[in-house]
């Protein structure tokens, strides 16, 4: 018989590995939905050897950092309030922190789907993947917009 889990243990592997699938259907979703309702930004990219310092910037260090202070510090900090409510909040902070209002609306869809997933796994990880996938594709857009795709 399999001794129940303590609420403080670690998910499975397996288990982290199913939120993360599950998160990822969800941002899926919400990137195709945010295609379809939201219009295209458009913004300038650097030339040259800046251009490889953006991309590292907007594909790892900005999603990294991001995960870390809103999946990770943010949602710990607020849990007083409730695991929902923290989740929510988080999401309402990192959604602030985006330009216009197509881009908040999107960021706040992303807080919640990660936050959900940094709770449900006990982990920033599932977030950070699918956030530097998604800053990835986010910027590849913007190149192939460019012509250099």
């Amino acid at each position: 018989m399999e001794r129940p889990k303590k609420k403080t243990e670690k998910p499975s592997l397996a288990a982290q590995c199913r939120v993360l699938t599950e998160a990822a259907v969800l941002w899926a979703l919400l990137a195709a939905g945010a295609q379809l309702f939201f219009p295209e930004e458009q913004s300038a990219l650097p030339e040259g050897a800046a251009l490889g310092w953006a991309a590292l910037r907007i594909c790892l260090v900005t999603p990294l950092a991001e995960e870390l202070a809103f999946r990770g510090g943010a949602l710990y900090l607020l849990q007083p309030l409730g695991g929902r409510t923290a989740v929510v909040v988080q999401a309402l902070l990192f959604a602030g922190l985006h330009g216009s209002w197509t881009a908040r609306a999107y960021a706040l869809g992303m807080g919640l789907i990660f936050g959900w997933a940094a709770r449900k796994a006990r982990s920033v990880w599932p977030g950070c993947a699918l956030h530097m996938i998604n800053n990835c594709l986010v910027f590849a857009a913007r190149l192939a917009e460019r012509g250099m795709g």
